[in-house]
């Protein structure tokens, strides 16, 4: 069973959730659907603690899109090591706004939604 934590307490302080190397964009790719992601690092307490990246389940029409960082925390004993893990939220079909809010426990923070697009390349041809 699972359990999400709020803020995380390590000796003394906090553990931050901001999300490093966050980049968020529309992919497309020839053959496939459009699919909007997002991916990035997070910094947690010790290895058991899983960063999940959802829709809200309220929307707000701001103007821009919204997701929220949840930190779950799996059943067990691990060794209280400060440890980083890649998060990654996938959904099928483009974002139509320009910029992503991800709202953490801690707070908030934003980055434009850039495009990516494969290029589709010749077969290989033997001589």
């Amino acid at each position: 069973m699972l359990r999400q934590s709020a803020l995380l307490s390590i000796t003394k302080g906090l553990i931050m959730t901001t999300i490093k190397n966050l980049i968020a964009y529309n992919s497309d790719v020839p053959g496939e659907p459009t699919y909007f992601e997002v991916q990035g690092t997070v910094t947690v307490a010790h290895p058991g603690i899983e960063p999940v990246l959802v829709e809200p389940t309220v929307r707000h029409r701001g103007g821009w899109e919204t997701l929220e960082l949840l930190l779950v925390e799996k059943e067990g004993i691990f060794t209280q090591v400060v440890t980083e893990k890649n998060v990654f939220f996938r959904r099928e079909g483009r974002s139509t706004w320009g910029s992503l809010e991800v709202i953490e426990p801690a707070g908030s923070q934003r980055v434009r939604i850039g495009y990516r697009q494969a290029i589709e390349q010749a077969p290989w041809t033997s001589a």
